[in-house]
């Protein structure tokens, strides 16, 4: 995507459901999020386009419906008729001539699936969008069960200052209850994301460094901005709006201790968000 002759996104939207493992995620070893979530292969997915479809097209605007399926990534070049499809979405894309992305999502995820550590999407901007300014919580790091500190305006701050050093890299920097985003360039071109129809707030994360990344590393020195360690690098900077993202937990470290109003079920989830192309003229506030 280009906004003005400039690379704004340069992968893009997919469904996420992953999220690099905290320390609490991985506490009571067998019984933990992350053996469950590495036992369905969630940590895994790969996911395959069953269809694409024009669905209408009018001088103003065209619908795109696009029907994803989450499989294992072993079962990528799998050429069996009966696949693993963990998770089904359906993606409605409507692209207005205005510039706007209308996103209609639809989850339907495999009941059997333990507790998921997200739901949303994600996709990867040039790695100049540096700077985010968004309405929601803040201005430090939040999650749906550690935000009552944080208060809800409007904030910005880099990519760098949301990363939280972490000793152990996990998932890290999110924020939570967020009306609207925006990524721009020093010049102020960018792109602007935003919770549409009755969809409720949303969780946002931007890094440097992707889910892999995070996850492989021992210990946050190792994270080395643009190193390439992960199956993800390719893309600077990676972007996570989510409908649903579990929380952090740690009434202990030792167990699995997340309180059931903040687990991610597996059930379906109907979500929609807005992008729209943004500049120096633009307004958020106008958008």
């Amino acid at each position: 995507m280009q906004v003005e002759g400039i690379c704004v996104m340069n992968r893009g939207i997919f469904p996420c459901f992953w999220r690099a493992p905290t320390d609490n995620d991985i506490g009571g070893n067998v019984e933990s999020y992350l053996s469950k979530w590495k036992a369905a292969f969630l940590d895994d997915l790969f996911f395959l386009t069953e269809s694409c479809s024009i669905l209408n097209q009018t001088g103003h605007l065209i619908g795109v419906s696009v029907v994803y399926l989450g499989v294992p990534k072993a079962e990528k070049t799998s050429h069996s008729k009966e696949l693993n499809v963990l998770l089904r979405v359906v993606i409605t894309y409507t692209f207005y001539g205005s510039g706007d992305i209308v996103m209609g999502c639809n989850v339907r995820p495999n009941i059997d699936l333990p507790t998921l550590p997200r739901v949303g999407v994600e996709f990867h901007l040039d790695k100049s969008m540096d700077r985010v300014k968004w309405y929601g919580k803040g201005p430090f790091e939040c999650y749906p069960d550690r935000k009552a500190a944080a208060t809800v305006a409007i904030y910005e701050k880099t990519v760098c200052e949301m990363h939280v050093p972490y000793i152990v890299p996990g998932e890290c920097g999110g924020r939570a209850d967020v009306r609207w985003v925006t990524f721009q360039n020093q010049e102020d071109v960018g792109i602007y994301a935003a919770i549409y129809g009755s969809s409720p707030p949303m969780q946002m994360s931007a890094s440097f460094y992707s889910t892999a990344e995070l996850d492989q590393a021992t210990h946050n020195q190792e994270l080395v901005e643009g190193d390439g360690i992960g199956v993800l690098s390719s893309s600077p900077l990676q972007v996570h709006l989510d409908h649903k993202h579990m929380g952090l937990g740690g009434d202990d470290s030792r167990s699995p201790c997340v309180h059931d109003e903040y687990l991610v079920r597996p059930m379906p989830y109907l979500f929609s968000m807005r992008l729209h192309p943004i500049t120096a003229a633009t307004s958020e506030h106008a958008i």
